[in-house]
């Protein structure tokens, strides 16, 4: 048996394995080394939303696994809801990055909680921090339970600063940001929210340093050896960002409610229809992808409106399933909001406007070419000569010939070769006998035998 000889391998091939080697021994340490030596640039501006919360906690987790050594939070904003800025918070603290927050403008209302949670504050020149006295939708003052509680929230912000920074500094400062009935001498009087300019943050501690911009903010933390990579949100974060906005939502039901509210005195389904579906759509996809509500929200919305159609065309009148259909509905609405607080204050917004809107499109729209397109215009009353079943007076008096036996119903023949479905008196009737129609009740026709 002859000894296998093994095939040289060409010097060209021997150059390819070579250029593998070395292109895939440098992409994994390109690869490895991709995760150091980064700043991750987060900008926080507008109203702060599920759909933000959701963008800084995506962007945070981002940077911790890329390892990236800092992140600098960029942050201008007057504020938003509470839920969403207690999660942006929890964020921040919990990362295992570094969080430092430079603040271009204003951190007013929820901003100044999130940069006391940073571990770094800078502050532009002319950057406000603080004013954070939680309000309700109507713009009033929250409950005294609500202020005790954002009270103890920023006080215990305030301490871990202080702890985080080894620094001393008056924590009676932050709840004096949330509660105007906080004095505290030389700085802020009774019945005054406080807020801090940079300079003043500076002075009392609750600011590191101050910079004219972000490249300066950087270098002042030590950070401009690192490589910038600034976030951006993506377009499907932009839009919920902006359908979730506090002033947008209800603007989204308000839309759905009395677009629906005008398709149920439209004839078929037509423009209004879809823009009502679209409107609510929009506001329950936008709180489902924002993580503020989930999909059982959606079933008990859609439950409630097939409730409210069996209602208005299967049940007579309006009783249990109406009255089920709305709070199912109602219900949807608040849960879809961190608190029923929320959802009670933008359910009788949406409400109340849809009620307002549906009154002025029927009082001014009414005799519009558009809306008369649209709108069923006329009635069919039976005086007319309308009804809802066919009309079988002109029979009455009527006679035929039995084509097939009446059991008692079968089917008769008149003269001109018409057949109609028609009744005997009770008795059986053969077929070949003349019947006479003798009574007529909608669409059923009595016959008698002729004698």
């Amino acid at each position: 048996m002859k000894p296998k000889r093994f095939k040289r391998i060409s010097p060209f091939t021997i150059v390819l394995l070579v250029i593998a080697i070395i292109v895939t021994l440098f992409a994994y340490r390109k690869a490895g080394n991709a995760g150091t030596d980064l700043l991750y640039v987060i900008p926080l501006k507008g109203n702060i939303s599920g759909g933000t919360a959701d963008f800084i906690t995506r962007a945070l987790n981002e940077a911790e696994d890329r390892e990236a050594d800092a992140v600098l939070l960029e942050l201008k904003t007057f504020g938003g809801y509470a839920d969403s800025m207690a999660e942006i918070g929890d964020a921040i603290s919990t990362s295992k990055i570094p969080v430092h927050v430079f603040i271009e403008g204003r951190a007013i209302s929820a901003g100044a909680y999130i940069a006391l949670c940073a571990n770094q504050i800078g502050m532009s020149p002319e950057a406000v921090i603080g004013a954070s006295q939680p309000l309700v939708a109507d713009g009033t003052p929250a409950p005294e339970k609500t202020k005790a509680a954002f009270r103890k929230m920023f006080k215990a912000a305030a301490e871990a600063r202080a702890r985080r920074r080894g620094i001393e500094l008056n924590t009676l400062l932050a709840e004096a940001m949330v509660d105007p009935d906080v004095e505290v001498e030389g700085v802020v009087a009774k019945g005054e929210l406080l807020a801090f300019t940079a300079k003043e943050a500076l002075e009392h501690n609750y600011a590191d340093f101050i910079a004219d911009n972000r490249n300066e903010a950087i270098i002042k933390l030590g950070l401009s050896d690192l490589n910038t990579v600034v976030v951006q949100q993506t377009p499907v974060e932009s839009l919920v960002r902006f359908l979730t906005d506090p002033v947008i939502s209800p603007i989204l039901l308000i839309v759905g409610f009395t677009a629906l509210i005008i398709e149920v005195f439209t004839a078929g389904f037509g423009l209004a229809g879809i823009v009502g579906v679209t409107s609510l759509v929009l506001f329950f996809g936008a709180r489902i992808l924002s993580g503020l509500a989930g999909f059982e929200v959606i079933v008990l919305f859609f439950l409630g409106l097939i409730l409210l159609v069996l209602e208005a065309f299967v049940i007579p009148g309006f009783g249990f399933a109406g009255i089920l259909g709305l709070i199912s509905m109602g219900g949807s609405i608040i849960l879809s909001y961190a608190s029923s607080g929320q959802g009670l204050a933008s359910l009788g917004i949406s409400l109340a406007w849809s009620l307002f809107l549906v009154s002025l499109a029927f009082q001014y729209l009414r005799r519009s070419q558009f809306l008369n397109r649209i709108i069923l215009q006329t009635t069919a009353e039976s005086e007319q000569g309308y009804s809802a079943v066919p009309l079988y007076q002109q029979y009455l008096g009527k006679t035929g010939v039995v084509v097939h036996p009446l059991r008692p119903a079968g089917v008769m023949e008149l003269a001109d070769g018409e057949r109609l479905d028609v009744v005997s008196e009770g008795a059986f009737v053969a077929v070949g006998q003349r019947v006479k129609v003798i009574e007529v009740e909608g669409r059923r026709i009595l016959v008698r035998v002729e004698s």
